[in-house]
Formats: C-alpha cells, sequence, structure tokens
C-alpha cells in the first residue's frame, strides 16, 4: 500500500507522479516509466521531403522499366550524406592554387609508384594503346590520379551519393540521370549492387567512371563478358582508352607543355577564342582556353620554355593557360588537352594529367 505524506504544493506535485509510477508496477515488481506512446515525434522536414522526393523517383525508375527488385534493393536504405554536398561546393580544382594542386597530385610517390605500374601492366597498356590510339603514360597517369593506380578503397555507396547529389538542386538534373543509369547497371547485370561504391560523387571503379559513362564507354577488353572497371586492370585501362579515343585523341600528339611568360604577360596575353584559330569541335566548347595559336605564334609574343628556350619549331595549334597570379608561368596545351578536360572539366586536373604522364614515362 502507498502511504502519502505530502506537504506543499511541489512536494504533493511529486507524490502525485510517485502515486503514478506506483500504479504502473509491473507484475515482477517493476516501476514502468510513463509511456511514450501518445507523445507526438517531431517530423524532420527534410526527411520528410527527401522521403517524398525518393518516391517520386522510384516511379519514374519503374516506369523507365527498371525492376521493382532492383529498385527496392539499391534504394531501400539510400539517405542524404551532408559531407558529400559540402564536398561538391569546395572542390580543390576550384579552391586550391596551381601551384598547391599539381604538387599534391604530381607528387613523388605518385611518379615513383607510377613507374613501378606501368611496368607490372606493360603488356596490357600496350596492348590497350595499340588498339584505340592512346598512350599507355596516359591512361596510366589517369588512373594514378583517380585511384592512386587503383590502391584506394572505395567505400561510398554510389546510390547514396547519387542521390545527394540529385535531390540536392545545384546540379539535380544531371545527377537524377547518374541515379538512373546506376539502377540501369544493377538492373542489367553489369555490376552487382556491392560492388556499386565510389568516390563523394557517385563515380565508380578504378577510372573512376560516372554511371552514365560507364554504360557508354566501359570496357571487355580481356572477353571474360564483363565490364569490370573495379578489379580488372584490362578493362580498367581499355575503359580509359576507349572515353579518350571517344572525344579525339591523338596518339601523334603529347598533352602541351609548362612554358614562362614575358613580362607582363600573364595579362597582356589574355585573348577571346574568336580572337585565335579556329579550334575542332571538342576544344572549341572550353570558351575560356582563350585563342589558339600556332607555336611561332607565341613564340613572336615572347613566350618560351621554362628554361627560356625557344618553343618547338613543329606548326601546332596550342592556347594558353595561365598559372598563379605573380609566377609569370603559363601551359601552352595541346588538343589531347581538350580530350582530358572531357574527363574532369578543370584545367588544374587536366595539367596534372599531362605532367604525370611526362614523369612516369621516364626512366627511374
Amino acid at each position: 500500500m502507498f502511504r502519502s505524506n505530502c506537504i506543499g504544493v511541489l512536494t504533493i506535485v511529486t507524490c502525485l507522479f510517485g502515486a503514478q509510477a506506483f500504479a504502473q508496477q509491473t507484475n515482477e515488481g517493476q516501476i514502468e516509466t510513463p509511456s511514450s506512446a501518445n507523445v507526438a515525434t517531431p517530423i524532420d522536414p527534410e526527411k520528410a521531403a527527401f522521403a517524398a522526393w525518393l518516391q517520386d523517383l522510384r516511379d519514374e525508375a519503374l516506369a523507365k522499366g527498371i525492376s521493382q527488385e532492383t529498385i527496392d534493393t539499391a534504394l531501400a536504405d539510400v539517405s542524404l550524406i551532408k559531407r558529400v554536398i559540402k564536398r561538391d561546393r569546395n572542390q580543390p580544382e576550384v579552391k586550391q592554387t596551381y601551384a598547391k594542386y599539381l604538387h599534391a597530385r604530381v607528387s613523388t610517390w605518385r611518379k615513383d609508384k607510377g613507374r613501378l605500374m606501368m611496368k607490372e601492366s606493360a603488356d596490357d597498356l600496350a596492348a590497350v594503346a595499340l588498339k584505340y590510339g592512346v598512350q599507355a603514360k596516359y591512361i596510366a597517369a589517369i588512373w594514378g590520379i583517380e585511384t592512386n593506380y587503383g590502391t584506394i578503397p572505395l567505400t561510398i555507396s554510389a546510390f547514396d551519393a547519387l542521390a545527394t547529389l540529385a535531390y540536392d538542386p545545384r546540379r539535380a538534373k544531371r545527377f537524377r540521370a547518374e541515379l538512373f543509369a546506376a539502377l540501369e547497371i544493377v538492373d542489367k547485370g553489369y555490376a552487382t549492387y556491392d560492388l556499386m561504391k565510389g568516390s563523394w560523387a557517385g563515380a565508380m571503379g578504378q577510372p573512376q567512371f560516372m554511371p552514365v559513362s560507364y554504360l557508354q564507354f566501359a570496357q571487355d577488353f580481356d572477353g571474360d563478358g564483363k565490364k569490370d572497371i573495379w578489379t580488372n586492370r584490362a578493362d580498367v585501362f581499355a575503359s580509359i582508352a576507349a572515353y579518350l579515343q571517344h572525344y579525339g585523341w591523338r596518339d601523334d600528339q603529347t598533352w602541351g607543355r609548362a612554358v614562362s611568360l614575358p613580362k607582363g604577360g600573364e595579362l597582356s596575353l589574355i585573348a577571346k577564342q574568336e580572337d585565335g584559330a579556329s579550334p575542332d569541335r571538342v576544344c572549341k566548347r572550353f570558351k575560356s582556353m582563350g585563342a589558339w595559336r600556332d607555336l611561332s605564334d607565341w613564340q613572336k609574343l615572347g613566350v618560351r620554355r621554362l628554361n627560356k628556350d625557344d618553343l618547338p619549331t613543329r606548326t601546332i595549334d596550342a592556347a594558353l593557360i595561365i598559372g598563379d597570379k605573380g609566377d609569370d608561368r603559363g601551359y601552352l596545351v595541346y588538343r589531347n588537352f581538350c580530350s582530358t578536360m572531357l574527363y574532369n572539366p578543370a584545367f588544374k586536373y587536366a595539367l596534372a594529367v599531362g605532367m604525370l604522364a611526362d614523369e612516369i614515362s621516364k626512366g627511374p
């Protein structure tokens, strides 16, 4: 029997709660806490909005012919990843200087490892280079920049990353298409759900292909019936080469070269694309590369090799990429640079690929 000894307002309130607790004793003699069944749980507006968006996406995927089983498997636990949006807003190609970006990516480790990996994979690289017309060193350089020659562990679910970026309004249309492509990859049996892991942006495998690119360019080079960009080096190399080949890569040219500029050249040498020679259709899309001129014309304008020697006498058009402010340094880039830009549309990235390719093709 519960005996009350309550005196005063606060004590009475306490005792009332004590009486309630006593009334809720179980058969085992334990005191139950007051039930929260009737307490309303606050609704997270963002979670509710994402759930509604995800249901709409499920419906559209089904209408596009994706099986219900694939939709349920791939999207069952999909969630928003805030750090993905943060990374999307702070990409190093935008935030870092040329010097810092290139130093980090054309590092001593990548150069040494690249030479070793080219030696280990010499036969596969040579066969791929011959078939697709893309020099082995550029294939290996992209491999190195993207996943440290396949050594970086890929742990982020492509579906989480792509759903996050498709939901985020900044590039929603593009990543919605990538998400449907990822569903198609699983639905058609090209890859299992467990393999669909990659970077924060949803890029997959050792060459870091987006799903749309995988569907268009992934290769089964060894003929085993799989386009395996996750574990099969021959397929990885061939997929990279097929991508570059599609966008007009020329195996009779290099990427370009670092150059020194004349005094004041950082400003005086800037020109619009229409002020120079007309580039091909791939290069033409990159208006910010400025004017294309023959090497002899850049020579007349005072541009020189880094060691101040004259530029090559070969007749070839090049565009000038200006480096960091105040370093009087730039980069004359050729047609192949544009193909690399379509792999990742950032000047610094394409420069890193070209410079790493030059380094890993040298002897020890």
